[in-house]
This record gives C-alpha cells, structure tokens and sequence, in this order.
C-alpha cells in the first residue's frame, strides 16, 4: 500500500483535505470503498500483464513494447501518470502486433502496403 501513496504523490493527486497519501490513508479509504487488497495472480486471472511481461511474451525490449504502445501499435491502459502500463494477453496475440514485433526485432519496416506480402524465410 506504501507503493500505492506513492504513485498518488508522485501523479500529485491529493487526500479529500489537501494532505499528502501516506498509508493509513489509503488503507482508511479501501476500508470506506470496500476495494479488497491485490492478491497474487489476480492480473494474470484477469488476462493482463505488464510492460515488461508483453516484451517478454513478443521477444522484444522493454523499451521497443514502449514505443509499440506509444506508436498505438499495441494496445495498453494506464490509470494515472507514474502506474504500470497494463496489456490484455488477448491484445499481444494479434497477428498486427505480432508482425510488428517480428519487424521491430529484425530492425526492418514492414510496408504500409496492402498488397505486398511478406516473405517468410
């Protein structure tokens, strides 16, 4: 929970009175809301993974799936500024995001051209 006050600082996100996220609070506030407490394989129940999961899964830099995601080649959701960058397994399993990654990884384009196909060697 120390990690959670610490994203909201960071994202400069406030307490409903202006003070700084320390622990208790948001331990207060996941007791008020009734939000239970992250267990351990519940992303991956839910079909998700993380930045560096998805480069693993594509054989690709954590640095290359970044740009995949800035480019909007790969789809990927963050909840605020600063919190982990989350992928549907489901999303890494496309044949575009799949071709990409192969194109990314052998430093070579892949062509805007519909009619051109690939040459798989």
């Amino acid at each position: 929970m120390l990690s959670i006050a610490a994203i909201l600082n960071r994202s400069g996100k406030r307490t409903g009175h202006g003070a700084s996220w320390t622990r208790s609070h948001v331990c207060s506030l996941r007791n008020i809301h009734g939000i239970s407490v992250y267990r351990e394989g519940e992303r991956a129940e839910r079909g998700e993974r993380t930045l560096d999961e998805a480069a693993d899964i594509l054989k690709v830099s954590r640095a290359t799936a970044y740009r995949m995601v800035s480019s909007g080649v790969l789809p990927a959701r963050q909840l605020c500024t600063g919190a982990p960058w989350i992928i549907q397994l489901s999303d890494l399993q496309h044949e575009t995001v799949r071709r990409e990654a192969d194109a990314r990884r052998s430093r070579r384009p892949i062509s805007q051209d519909p009619v051109q196909n690939p040459l798989l060697l």
